[in-house]
C-alpha cells in the first residue's frame, strides 16, 4: 500500500506525541519508516544523487530523528497545522515534512549558485571548526547537539531576543515559514532575522 493503512490510530499517535509521549513518538516512527523509504525512493528530487539506498535511508533516519525529538519536540507545529488545514490528515502533513527534509538533504550535496541563504550544516561546520568556540568551554565540540547547545547559549547574550529566537527555531530544523508563524511574521521576515543573526555569529567566531 502506499501508506500506513490506520488514518485513525496515526492521528491519535501524532497528537499524543505533540502532548510529549515518548512511546507514542516511537510508535510512529516504526509505522512510517516505510512510508519515508518510499517516498524517498520515489522523489524526483532525489534522483539527482543517484540509485542508492543510502540516500533513501539517510531521508528517512532524518525524519525519524525529527518525529523522536524529546517532549514530542518534532511534532509541535502538527495541532496548530491541522486546525488551520482541518480537510487535511496526519498523513499530508507528514508527506510535506518528508518532502522538506528531502529539499534540504538534495540542497546540501548538489552544488548549487549561493542564493545568501543560510545552511545550518555549513554554519554548524564553520563555527565548530573555529577556535574560538574554546572560549564557550567546548574543546571541541564532539556532537552538533553539543555545538547548538552552546551556540544558542553564548546567541541568548549576544543578539537581540527575537534574532536569538529565530536561530533557535531555524537550528532545530524549522523552515522559513515555520519560523514566520511562530515569530508571527512572514517567511522573508524570518529568512533576514536568521541571516541577521548567522552574520553576527559569524564574525564573532571569525568565520
Amino acid at each position: 500500500m502506499n501508506a500506513p493503512d490506520d488514518a485513525a490510530g496515526l492521528e491519535r499517535l501524532a497528537c499524543a506525541g505533540a502532548a510529549g509521549d515518548s512511546d507514542a513518538c516511537k510508535a510512529l516512527i516504526e509505522r512510517l519508516w516505510p512510508l519515508w523509504m518510499r517516498i524517498a525512493r520515489t522523489s524526483k528530487s532525489m534522483r539527482v544523487l543517484g540509485a542508492t539506498d543510502d540516500h533513501v535511508h539517510e531521508v528517512a533516519t532524518r525524519m525519524a530523528e525529527k518525529i523522536g525529538r524529546p517532549a514530542g519536540h518534532g511534532l509541535r507545529l502538527y495541532p496548530h497545522w491541522r486546525e488551520q488545514n482541518p480537510e487535511k490528515s496526519f498523513l499530508d502533513w507528514i508527506r510535506i515534512a518528508t518532502a522538506n527534509v528531502i529539499r534540504d538533504y538534495v540542497r546540501e550535496r548538489v552544488p548549487r549558485r549561493d542564493d545568501g541563504t543560510p545552511s545550518v550544516k555549513r554554519f554548524l561546520n564553520e563555527l565548530s571548526s573555529s577556535r574560538a568556540l574554546e572560549e564557550l568551554g567546548v574543546r571541541p565540540p564532539y556532537t552538533a547537539a553539543q555545538t547548538v547547545r552552546e551556540i544558542l547559549s553564548f546567541a541568548k547574550e549576544a543578539l537581540p531576543e527575537e534574532q536569538a529566537r529565530a536561530l533557535g527555531l531555524w537550528l532545530e530544523g524549522l523552515g522559513f515559514p515555520e519560523i514566520g508563524r511562530e515569530l508571527s511574521l512572514d517567511a522573508p521576515g524570518a529568512t533576514n532575522l536568521v541571516r541577521a543573526a548567522v552574520a553576527t555569529l559569524r564574525r564573532r567566531f571569525g568565520v
